[in-house]
């Protein structure tokens, strides 16, 4: 019989979000939940997608995407972590591309994160998509 996994203790936001993104990429649906608060006022929304209030509803959406056929790597860039006690707010771009290194869009996320006794754990993960960048030819000196 084997004995059940003992929970990491993440000792800061960021672990906790590495631990979000990490399962994210490897499709991890046990990892993707140690990330998460285990409470059900917790709250998940995917770009487009519909808002997921609850452990077993955002364990449920994010069985649903894993269940596709591709894998996904995220790269953050301009990310800004506030951070008080008890609670951290970390905004951030997410590039998206597909395993294969093509890109799949950005998204603007938003994840909110508690210190709990278990350590820091993920209540609220909301991302949308990106509005495209204006493309900004390229011209000479500007004086």
């Amino acid at each position: 019989m084997s004995k059940p996994r003992t929970p990491p203790i993440y000792t800061s936001p960021q672990d906790a979000a590495l631990a979000f993104y990490q399962a994210f990429e490897a499709k991890d649906l046990d990892a993707m939940m140690t990330a998460w608060a285990d409470d059900e006022e917790i709250v998940s929304i995917h770009p487009g997608g519909a808002r997921h209030v609850g452990y077993d509803a955002v364990r449920g959406a994010f069985e649903q995407l894993f269940a596709g056929d591709g894998k996904l790597a995220f790269r953050l860039d301009q990310v800004v972590l506030m951070e008080t006690v008890g609670l951290a707010v970390q905004s951030a771009i997410e590039h998206i591309f597909l395993t294969d290194g093509n890109p799949r869009g950005a998204a603007i996320a938003t994840n909110v994160f508690m210190r709990t006794p278990s350590g820091w754990r993920m209540v609220l993960h909301h991302a949308s998509p990106a509005p495209a960048l204006p493309q900004v030819a390229a011209g000479g000196p500007l004086h």
